[in-house]
């Protein structure tokens, strides 16, 4: 599964000429422009980036990031950054399929993602159908509890609260939320993804700081066991390369999601009539994600020198940001990881919910929303190694059609990137 998305995202770098490179300043550039009037869709492309934004800056990027470096070592961290710079290119070309083949749904609102493309560019609708059930069941089943499950190790550990009081908490304010359909979820996510990135990045910055003469040596600790085995120390009990980049890729695809074909959904509902331009703002949350979020909370982790304390989750991050910086660190960790869990938990109802909706019609919509705020409270039954398996699974069952794809229509994503290029030469 992992080489499947490593490959694929090799292949469209190729394929597309590196345009997670040569299109980055173009894609800075695309977040400020305002729609016209004359673009269709739901919400601004920037509310659309917010959304997905919202959706893949998470608890993965607390617990998960320190799930892969208990599991895989420090060298997990390096195979993150590998598995966001291929991601962006990929990224970019589901994102561009998503908005070039999306459609107006029965109920009025634009719709689109790789069930639309698979079924209506492909003609694979038993496919299709096969890519939204495993997106619905990853959604109600790993989404809901992942995050819910990262909240309450860190509300237990901070306030002392039971999980299944964290639990109800998160599911109460995520049913306000999500109640009011994909325009409730952008202006959360517009509001929620700023503030949480400001929050988190403030106190990791602060946080390395306060160990900066661990810096270079942490940095060193990455590049050092991404090509050889780390030996047990402390609570860590040894990894090999092999777990280094099993638990570093998983982790950093689950965290930004390039290439399971969620973002595009989001994405798909952006007030824009070109695929390409919303492409390159699709790419940019990739970057955020894995590139500068776990990045930090991965530097934080390595180098406090608590990565081998033998916590985990969310509560090993809460150790290593309250070593630099006291109680208030904690404090930190426990806002982020409400924020972040909040935020996923918002955009990703919206994704189960379209493919509620592709399977079954626009009645399913809200049945759809009251059972995921539900599933909510899984998170409270399982321990977080169980839960995190689970993720991993159903992100590839998920994963697996849109991958496929990706491969047989990247062609016509190179070619429309092309068309884009010379469009913009023409202008200039």
């Amino acid at each position: 599964m992992l080489i499947l998305v490593l490959g694929t995202g090799l292949y469209l770098a190729i394929r597309l000429r590196a345009v997670q490179v040569r299109e980055l300043p173009a894609a800075l550039k695309a977040i400020v422009r305002r729609p016209e009037t004359r673009d269709e869709g739901d919400i601004s492309p920037w509310a659309a980036l917010m959304t997905a934004v919202g959706g893949i800056v998470g608890n993965g990027n607390i617990a998960g990031v320190a799930t892969a470096i208990t599991a895989g070592g420090p060298g997990a961290l390096f195979w993150m950054w590998v598995s966001g710079v291929v991601g962006m290119g990929t990224m970019f070309a589901e994102s561009v399929l998503g908005v070039r083949y999306r459609k107006k749904s029965a109920d009025g609102l634009w719709v689109g993602g790789p069930m639309y493309y698979l079924r209506d560019r492909l003609g694979w609708p038993r496919v299709a159908a096969f890519f939204a059930v495993g997106m619905a069941a990853k959604t109600l089943l790993a989404t809901t509890t992942v995050q819910s499950n990262s909240i309450a190790s860190v509300v237990g550990a901070e306030l002392g609260w039971s999980p299944l009081v964290a639990c109800i908490a998160v599911a109460a304010l995520t049913g306000l939320a999500v109640v009011g359909g994909v325009r409730t979820v952008a202006a959360a996510s517009e509001v929620l993804a700023p503030v949480m990135g400001v929050l988190y990045l403030t106190g990791a910055a602060a946080a390395l700081f306060a160990f900066r003469e661990n810096l270079m040596p942490a940095l060193g600790l990455v590049f050092e066991h991404a090509f050889s085995p780390v030996a047990a120390t402390g609570g860590f009990l040894g990894a090999g390369v092999r777990e280094a980049f099993r638990f570093g890729v998983a982790r950093g695809v689950y965290s930004n999601e390039a290439g399971t074909g969620s973002v595009p959904i989001a994405h798909a509902s952006a007030r824009t009539r070109d695929p390409v331009h919303q492409g390159k703002i699709a790419m940019l949350g990739v970057l955020l994600d894995t590139l500068v979020v776990s990045s930090a909370t991965g530097l934080v982790l390595l180098a406090s020198g608590v990565w081998s304390s033998g916590l985990d989750s969310t509560a090993l991050t809460a150790s290593a940001f309250a070593a630099g910086l006291g109680k208030t660190g904690g404090w930190i960790v426990l806002a982020a990881s409400i924020l972040f869990g909040l935020s996923t938990l918002i955009s990703w109802a919206f994704y189960g919910e379209q493919c509620a909706a592709y399977l079954f019609g626009p009645k399913a919509r809200l049945p759809y929303r009251m059972l995921y705020c539900v599933a909510i409270l899984g998170g409270a039954a399982a321990g977080a190694r169980a839960i995190w398996a689970w993720a991993d699974l159903l992100n590839g069952i998920m994963a697996i059609p849109n991958l496929i794809a990706l491969v047989v229509l990247g062609g016509e994503v190179g070619r429309m990137l092309l068309a884009s290029r010379r469009a913009s030469a023409v202008r200039l």
